[in-house]
């Protein structure tokens, strides 16, 4: 079973008076793409946000494969990886130095670590420019590096396979 099924119920959000996220509902099953629309403002990015554990909710549910995500806020950190919408990567480090330095933050142990930095190059085509400064990268290449900085956690292994599969040809 695939550890990203979603479930969300009721989901609120409150800044003040101001309802950014006006009680909406939703699942995403084994196997589903699913796009997040609306125009700006309408509180996608809230959303995300609360999905990964970087808001709070006002009220609702929120479960990933049937945990709750606001009880066990910390367990479903390691589980999921987030893309932000804004680039996070430091351009003043190498592609690798930005991978090390996510898995040190996962506590990965360092065997395995280096393994999955090497892992996350090779699939995402970034090996011969592992040890390059960032800022010397393309945009899609900044781009890819930072969904290898999503997909470095524990189970990388199953997107990252998918990942090259429908991306990578």
């Amino acid at each position: 079973m695939c550890l990203f099924l979603l479930e969300v119920k009721n989901l609120r959000k409150f800044f003040g008076k101001y309802e950014a996220v006006a009680g909406i509902s939703f699942t995403i099953n084994e196997g589903e793409v699913f796009g997040l629309l609306g125009p700006n403002g309408a509180g996608k990015t809230t959303t995300i946000r609360m999905i990964t554990t970087l808001l709070p909710p006002t009220s609702g549910e929120i479960k990933i494969e049937g945990i709750n995500v606001i009880k066990n806020g910390g367990y479903i950190r390691n589980l999921i990886g987030y893309v932000p919408q804004a680039l996070s990567a430091d351009s003043t480090l190498t592609g690798y130095e930005n991978l090390l330095i996510v898995a040190k933050l996962l506590r990965l142990p360092k065997k395995e670590r280096e393994e999955r930095i090497n892992h996350i190059l090779d699939i995402l085509n970034l090996s011969e420019a592992a040890n390059r400064i960032v800022k010397e990268y393309s945009g899609g290449m900044v781009r890819k590096l930072e969904i290898g900085q999503a997909l470095i956690h524990k189970s990388s292994e199953l997107y990252c396979r998918t990942f090259k599969r429908i991306f990578i040809k």
